[in-house]
């Protein structure tokens, strides 16, 4: 298990959000961002299955949230532009030291930041069309993408502690 995060979340000051084409806002680099930077670090609290359950019932607003270990997610602070994260198939984001994601290659100024949301859930129920337009696009993604050998390989130990977590299990 990862230790408890920091109440509030941090950007880099070279991340901005803007429209994206693949779906309302984004993250957009200003600033070119080199190889294994710390881009966004998370923060909020972390709740239960069941409490995640009740928010998403009770909330008329949208919930940012990552699986961070078995009957464990992280709830961010609403309103927090790191939130604004889209999808990609082929990110230049993936999971680095607790609740940190780092520039997976060197991005260049204007690129839009993703991360593929695989890496952070596996949500029996969670299926989501995918509109990044990478050439490795799934055009779905799931909650059982986390099964997926090419997935495991590519992105190696980078994936929140629940599934790296699971990978380690079936492996």
């Amino acid at each position: 298990m990862w230790p408890a995060p920091e109440p509030d979340c941090w950007l880099h000051p070279a991340v901005e959000v803007k429209p994206s084409l693949i779906a309302g806002e984004g993250l957009f680099a200003r600033a070119p961002i080199s190889a294994g930077a710390t881009v966004s670090r998370l923060g909020g609290r972390l709740v239960s299955d069941r409490e995640l359950t009740g928010l998403l019932a009770d909330s008329s607003a949208y919930v940012d949230t990552i699986n961070v270990d078995e009957d464990v997610h992280l709830v961010l602070p609403p309103g927090r532009p790191n939130g604004k994260g889209n999808h990609g198939c082929d990110p230049n984001l993936w999971w680095g030291a607790p609740y940190t994601l780092l520039a997976r290659r060197d991005i260049e100024a204007g690129e839009e930041l993703t991360n593929d949301y695989a890496t952070s859930t596996a949500a029996d129920d969670f299926t989501m069309p995918c509109r990044c337009g990478a050439t490795r696009c799934r055009g779905l993604v799931t909650g059982h993408d986390w099964t997926r050998l090419d997935l495991r390989q590519r992105y190696g130990d980078h994936w929140t502690p629940a599934l790296l977590n699971r990978i380690h299990r079936r492996s």
